[in-house]
């Protein structure tokens, strides 16, 4: 196993350092605190740009939650349109957020609240791009951007509330780091069919 950025070996889903701590004994585990909302959170405090908060994104999805194919889609002000800002694993001209999110569904997004498709986290093979969750990134107090997640990694069997506690962490810290500064991205408006 290799470490990763947090700390934790890759392939090690709730990560032996909490073991460590509790001096060898998995039981007294439950006691302590997930260390990963606070590393997530202190990797966005530490962005210094735009492209910085899509990297530690990136890391944090990859490596904490177990995901490896996520977009990023800025709202315009009036909720009517959305922009492509960044993706990674997969190709962005297959990324429309209209044709990935139900307008109930995106609703819920846009006042606020991470809504994960029924699902997502379950065994996935052959089942496509069916498996998604959508996290809302507020700025300013408003929902300012959507981060797309698809396909858990397959040693990733579901979500649970850590994972929705790093959802809560990624939609109050990322704002900030992504749009109070200059672009460092150009926005690709997403075209409608």
């Amino acid at each position: 196993m290799t470490a990763n950025s947090f700390g934790r070996s890759i392939g090690d889903p709730m990560g032996s350092c909490l073991t460590e701590k509790a001096g060898g004994n998995p039981r007294a585990t439950e006691d302590l605190q997930d260390p990963r909302p606070d590393a997530a959170r202190k990797r966005l405090c530490e962005c210094t740009d735009q492209r910085d908060a899509c990297e530690a994104i990136r890391e944090i999805v990859s490596n904490l939650l177990g995901c490896e194919e996520m977009a990023l889609f800025q709202l315009d002000g009036k909720h009517k349109q959305f922009l492509l800002i960044w993706s990674f694993g997969i190709e962005p001209k297959t990324c429309h957020l209209e044709e990935l999110l139900s307008q109930p569904a995106l609703s819920v997004v846009i006042a606020g609240e991470a809504y994960i498709v029924d699902g997502f986290g379950e065994t996935q093979k052959g089942r496509g791009q069916h498996g998604r969750a959508f996290v809302p990134i507020q700025f300013k107090g408003e929902t300012a951007a959507v981060l797309v997640l698809l396909r858990l990694l397959p040693q990733k069997v579901m979500i649970d509330e850590l994972d929705r506690e790093l959802f809560a962490v990624l939609s109050r810290e990322a704002g900030k780091p992504l749009f109070s500064g200059a672009p460092s991205y150009p926005a690709r408006r997403e075209r409608k069919r």
